[in-house]
C-alpha cells in the first residue's frame, strides 16, 4: 500500500510523536515503551500483520525529529527499526515490541563470536532490556535477557546511555542475514540523522530566544552582529541538513541516506556548541538543557560510526567520477 496515496502525509505523525514525547518526560523506560505504543509510534515501521502501520521510512523521520528534539529517554530508533526487521523471522517478538510489552535495543558496536559470547558495546539501555541485537559474522542474532549481562560504560548521553554487553552463550531467538542486517544499519543511517536534526532545531531556537531576551549594558545580546551572524550561519547549516534528509527519504537509495547521516554529524555539534556559546557560562550548567543535546548528538554520531561513513562515500564519489 502506497501509504501517500492512502491519504497519510508524513508531516501529521509530528504532532503526535511531540505530544508522546512530552508525555514521556516522566515516565520511566517500562512505562514510555506503554505510551508511545499507544500512540502508535513503535509500529510505524512494523508490518500490519504485527500490529504496526507497514509505512516507510517518511514517516519514522519525524517521530524521530520529535524524539530529538524531546531529548527523548528511550531507545526509539532501536525499537522501530526492530519491529521492522523481526516481523518476518520472529513476528511474536516483534508483535510484543510494537505493543511496548518488550523492549529491545542494539548493540552497535564489536561482534559477538559463533557461539554467541564475547563483549559488545554502543547498546542504549541495554539495562532493562528484554531482547539484544548484535552483529555475527556478516549478520546479526537476537538474544534474550538470559544471554547477556550489563554494565554501565563510559559515555557521553545521559539520557540514552549507551551499555556494555557480555554474551553468555544462549540460544538467539533469531538470525537476520547480511541483506537484511546492511539495510537495518543504513536505516539507522537516516533515522539517526532526522534525531540529530530534532536535537540541532532545539538548541538552535534555544539559543535564539535567549540572545533576543537577554540584555546586557542596556541592549540585548542579538543586537551583537557576530551573533546574528552566527545565528544566520547555523540557521543555513540546520536547512542544509533538513535538506538532504529530504532528498534522502525521497529517492530510498544509500549513498544520499549515508550524505544525510554525514550532513547531520558535521553540522549537528557546531549548532549544538554554537548555542552553548551563545549562553555563555549558562550554556555548561544543567538548568540549561543544551549541553545535553550535543551529548545525543555525538553519541548519535558515533554510533553511526562517521569515519567509516565518510570513507564509504568518498570512495562511491570517487567511483563515479
Amino acid at each position: 500500500m502506497d501509504a501517500m496515496q492512502a491519504g497519510l502525509d508524513p508531516a501529521e505523525f509530528a504532532d503526535s510523536a511531540q505530544r508522546a514525547v512530552a508525555a514521556c518526560a516522566t515516565l520511566d523506560p517500562a512505562a514510555s515503551a506503554v505510551r508511545l505504543a499507544e500512540d502508535g509510534l513503535l509500529g510505524v515501521l512494523a508490518a500490519e500483520d504485527v500490529g504496526g502501520l507497514g509505512l516507510d521510512l517518511r514517516f519514522a523521520v519525524p517521530v524521530l525529529q520529535a524524539a530529538g528534539a524531546g531529548d527523548l529517554a528511550f531507545p526509539l530508533l532501536e525499537a522501530l527499526l526492530l519491529g521492522r526487521h523481526l516481523a518476518g523471522p520472529s513476528p511474536e517478538i516483534a508483535a510484543a515490541l510494537v505493543a511496548g510489552e518488550a523492549r529491545g535495543t542494539v548493540a552497535w558496536a564489536g561482534s559477538a563470536r559463533g557461539d554467541l559470547t564475547g563483549t559488545v558495546g554502543r547498546a542504549p539501555m541495554a539495562r532493562g532490556a528484554d531482547w539484544l541485537l548484535v552483529r555475527q559474522g556478516d549478520g546479526a542474532a537476537l538474544v534474550p535477557a538470559t544471554g547477556f549481562s550489563v554494565s554501565d560504560a563510559i559515555g557521553l548521553d545521559e539520557t540514552v546511555p549507551e551499555q556494555t554487553v557480555t554474551l553468555t552463550g544462549d540460544t538467539p531467538a533469531c538470525r537476520l542475514d547480511a541483506t537484511a542486517w546492511a539495510a537495518l544499519q543504513e536505516e539507522a543511517l537516516l533515522l539517526r540523522a532526522a534525531a540529530i536534526l530534532g536535537a540541532a532545531e532545539t538548541c538552535l531556537a534555544l539559543a535564539a530566544d535567549y540572545v533576543t531576551n537577554r540584555r546586557q549594558f542596556g541592549k540585548p545580546l542579538v543586537a551583537n552582529q557576530a551573533l546574528r551572524h552566527q545565528l544566520a550561519r547555523q540557521k543555513l547549516a540546520l536547512e542544509g541538513m533538513r535538506g538532504a534528509i529530504t532528498r534522502a527519504t525521497a529517492c530510498g537509495e544509500t549513498l544520499p541516506r549515508q550524505a544525510a547521516f554525514l550532513a547531520a554529524a558535521t553540522h549537528g555539534p557546531v549548532i549544538a556548541e554554537g548555542a552553548i556559546q551563545a549562553h555563555g557560562g549558562m550554556g555548561f550548567t544543567w538548568d540549561v538543557p543544551v549541553h545535553r543535546h550535543l551529548r545525543r548528538i555525538r553519541t548519535l554520531a558515533a554510533q553511526g560510526e562517521v569515519r567509516q561513513i565518510r570513507e564509504a562515500v568518498a570512495a562511491a564519489l570517487i567511483d563515479t567520477n
